[in-house]
């Protein structure tokens, strides 16, 4: 249905209003969850099990991605 990497900006873009709501320490247990969901329903997979696994994927990459653009910005 949707491409992992618009999958990845949306999490990033969620976790990123989210810090507004709640403490920072609970943004990657957030993308990790928010992974999970589209990667069962958003990601196209033959099963659940594979479903599970991409969503993991995208979830760990926008926790990653989200740390690497932390450590890059300059103040």
């Amino acid at each position: 249905m949707f491409d992992s990497t618009i999958i990845v900006g949306l999490i990033v873009a969620l976790g990123q209003l989210a810090k507004s709501y709640m403490e920072h320490k609970y943004i990657p247990a957030l993308s990790l969850v928010l992974g999970v969901i589209a990667g069962l329903f958003l990601i196209p997979a033959d099963t659940i099990q594979t479903g599970i696994v991409n969503g993991l994927m995208a979830g760990l990459s926008a926790c990653g991605l989200y740390d690497v653009s932390k450590s890059i910005h300059v103040e």
